[in-house]
């Protein structure tokens, strides 16, 4: 999706956008695979469960935290684009994942 994206906007001479486009879909992708893998590892109390989500999710938001400011510090990133990517990536991933759980009820 991100790819795709991104190739899109290469080829209507956007490359800053498709860049962007691009950081936005790799971060979106980035984060749900650091929850599935911390929600896979979860086998421990309802408390060590707890301290165990926060921190990762801490974690998880100061990396991002990090490389937007990088991005749109230091790059001067499209702020639209790279909210494109990671809201656009999000939305393909949740509806994917919605397709995917309906035709396994069936």
């Amino acid at each position: 999706m991100g790819a795709a994206g991104s190739l899109f906007l290469a080829f209507l001479g956007r490359g800053g956008w498709a860049a962007a486009f691009g950081l936005g879909a790799a971060i979106s992708l980035g984060n749900l695979h650091l929850i599935a893998r911390a929600v896979k590892g979860l086998e421990m109390s309802a408390r060590g469960a707890r301290k165990h989500l926060w921190k990762g999710a801490l974690f998880r938001f100061a990396i991002i935290a990090a490389v937007l400011a990088l991005a749109l510090g230091v790059f001067r990133m499209d702020v639209l684009a790279l909210l494109a990517g990671l809201l656009v990536t999000q939305a393909v991933m949740v509806a994917a994942w919605l397709a995917w759980s309906l035709r396994t009820c069936e």
